[in-house]
């Protein structure tokens, strides 16, 4: 079995390892964390924990960094077209390479989303490997992190197919994660002259409704400013 972490203590799975990040935001706790006592962050700092696997078979090495979470604020302005289907927003590679295409859409989304949903909430981040995954992946860690995100989790480099995603969003510790953001473009190809592909899944694994992908294309072409983590490190 893999190992990885959560919080302070350590659990064995089957599945593919998964990263945990733990933060505060805009100066105040955003949750605790778990398996054992309370948050004990400094109040304008955030706390970046998570594992991986050493030289020796099974062993696996515990890495914490504390860095500063002072949340900037980005003027951006509306790109054409960030309009989701119910398989999320699909769009060549070099579209989602444009400078703040993808905050663009990420905040769109998080706006779109209950108020104080992601204050202090679990959100899985991870993709299927296509080009562009892992910097995406970074980019949206560091985006949840300015919104109150109390904890990511990230499939090992980057990586969960949609299935397993939904599955850990429904079943890791119950239930907990507030929902997904699946990086995919399903069964189009991907690489740098392809296509790529954004969705999220809520609560209970499955695509979002509508309604909410209408409210997200409504957002997308009023947004003024993104916000975002810059000084955290990479997961």
């Amino acid at each position: 079995s893999s190992c990885f972490v959560t919080g302070m203590k350590r659990c064995c799975c089957r599945a593919a390892p998964l990263l945990a990040l733990f933060g505060i935001a805009r100066g105040r706790p955003v949750g605790s964390m778990r398996g054992g006592g309370g948050t004990s962050f400094l109040s304008n700092m955030c706390r970046l924990r998570g594992g991986q696997h050493g030289a020796a078979a099974g062993e696996t090495q515990i890495f914490e960094t504390v860095v500063s979470s002072e949340v900037t604020r980005v003027a951006t302005s509306p790109f054409e077209g960030q309009k989701p289907g119910t398989s999320g927003l699909r769009k060549k590679t070099s579209v989602f390479l444009q400078p703040g295409y993808l905050e663009n859409f990420i905040q769109s989304l998080f706006d779109s989303l209950p108020d104080g949903e992601l204050r202090g909430a679990t959100l899985v981040v991870s993709g299927d490997g296509r080009y562009g995954n892992a910097a995406a992946v970074q980019i949206i860690c560091k985006m949840a992190a300015a919104h109150g995100v109390a904890r990511v989790w990230v499939g090992r480099d980057g990586l969960l197919s949609t299935p397993a995603a939904s599955c850990v969003i429904r079943e890791r510790e119950g239930g907990v994660a507030c929902g997904g953001v699946i990086l995919s473009a399903s069964h189009n190809p991907g690489g740098p002259d392809a296509d790529f592909g954004i969705k999220y899944n809520v609560r209970n694994g499955g695509p979002a409704l509508e309604s909410l992908t209408e409210e997200v294309y409504e957002r997308s072409t009023q947004i003024r400013e993104y916000a975002i983590v810059a000084g955290l490190p990479d997961v």
